[in-house]
């Protein structure tokens, strides 16, 4: 079994359901589980709210 590091996100209020539907669809749209989508996303908004740390991380890789 992989280890590794659980977060639990809890949808309550009714903009918080309205992101959860958000998802759910964009998760079934890519067929992707729920938690593969959020790590998308995630990875996603931090690469667009810190353009140039992502862009030099990609170019040391290569």
């Amino acid at each position: 079994m992989p280890t590794g590091t659980r977060l639990n996100i809890y949808f309550t209020d009714e903009d918080d359901l309205a992101l959860y539907e958000l998802i759910s669809a964009e998760a079934k749209t890519e067929k992707r589980s729920m938690s593969q989508m959020v790590k998308i996303l995630a990875s996603e908004a931090i690469a667009a709210r810190h353009p140039k740390k992502t862009k030099l991380k990609k170019q040391d890789e290569d």
